[in-house]
């Protein structure tokens, strides 16, 4: 896999999930079990809004070339994955969300193994 694939993928999903929490959150979150109050909803909006903003961000780094470039996009976006990838396993354990929240855990896990391999495999990033 190239990294313009997986930032495609990345990005996508992203934007999907985003628009979800954005435009819906009460029906976002119910998916997940989860619900709170008119402050939380507000919350999963800004959540949703600042995934469509990584979202679009990493669908246009996709023509990437310099190398050391792509290993800083994918170093970062690795970090930040491992950042979601823990509260995700904090919320599974914890029975904060339903069974769903594994695929959750299973998305942020995969988009940080797959940016870790461009973070630190010598000349594969772009």
């Amino acid at each position: 896999m190239r990294l313009k694939a997986l930032l495609t993928v990345s990005g996508a999903l992203a934007l999907v999930f985003g628009f979800g929490f954005y435009l819906a959150p009460v029906r976002t979150l119910a998916l997940y079990s989860a619900s709170t109050g008119p402050v939380g909803y507000i919350m999963t909006r800004f959540f949703g809004a600042a995934l469509v903003q990584a979202g679009l961000i990493l669908l246009s780094l996709r023509s990437v070339r310099e190398p050391a470039l792509a290993r800083n996009i994918a170093v970062g976006a690795g970090l930040g994955n491992l950042v979601g990838l823990h509260v995700a396993l904090y919320a599974v354990r914890n029975h904060l969300v339903s069974e769903l929240g594994w695929s959750t855990v299973a998305i942020y896990a995969l988009l940080a193994l797959g940016f870790g391999w461009f973070a630190f495999k010598p000349g594969s990033a772009t």
